[in-house]
């Protein structure tokens, strides 16, 4: 088993790279180094090109990134290789997991309401809540948040001190959170937030963002 060197963590606005290529079966590609963050149940992940090939999924599995091809490949193992990142997927995905963090802090710290789950689905993001908060509360959250954004405040990702592989995003002075994804660096690049639907499901309130 290797380990693929995830550059995504170091700089998340890195759009292209050279690395090479370690191992091929079929249209799947072992990389040195990927600038692709991979699907999760969360995320959507990242779509590109290995130079001329576009990638359609990726596959972790262990500390294995497999790059998934639309065809097999015209290079061989040993090879150094172009990757080109689709940007603009990667930027909104970015904004909105860092805009879910965001409003989730707010929630938690103005009004004791912490999110038991969240996701980012195409143009928009979800956070899950275990009861169903009051239409004026949320309204409340979005314009504290929205005022966040216009204040700038910074948003780090780490790795935690003692449990290697296990990451926390933080927003300003919020609290910060586990994740393992890719954010931007700063909330003025969210734009503003606004609630896109709401809907309960057993006892279980979810709230849809997007961005405006």
């Amino acid at each position: 088993m290797k380990i693929t060197k995830t550059l995504f963590y170091k700089d998340s606005y890195l759009k292209a790279h050279q690395t090479k290529v370690i191992k091929i079966e079929g249209n799947r590609i072992l990389l040195e180094e990927t600038i692709f963050f991979p699907q999760t149940s969360t995320e959507p992940g990242d779509i590109g090109k290995i130079n001329d090939r576009k990638i359609v999924g990726l596959k972790k599995e262990g500390e294995e990134i497999w790059h998934i091809l639309n065809k097999p490949s015209v290079f061989n193992e040993g090879d150094t290789v172009n990757l080109q990142l689709d940007w603009d997927k990667r930027y909104n995905m970015m904004k909105l997991h860092s805009a879910l963090h965001l409003l989730a802090g707010v929630f938690d710290a103005r009004f004791k309401e912490r999110a038991v789950a969240g996701a980012v689905k195409s143009n928009l993001a979800y956070l899950v809540f275990k009861h169903e908060l009051l239409d004026e509360t949320i309204q409340k959250a979005l314009d504290q948040a929205n005022k966040d954004i216009e204040e700038e405040l910074e948003i780090k990702t780490y790795e935690d001190k003692k449990r290697k592989g296990f990451r926390w995003c933080q927003v300003g002075n919020y609290i910060p959170i586990p994740c393992g994804g890719v954010h931007i660096k700063n909330t003025k690049e969210i734009g503003k937030l606004a609630l896109k639907e709401k809907t309960t499901e057993t006892g279980k309130q979810k709230l849809t963002i997007e961005m405006k």
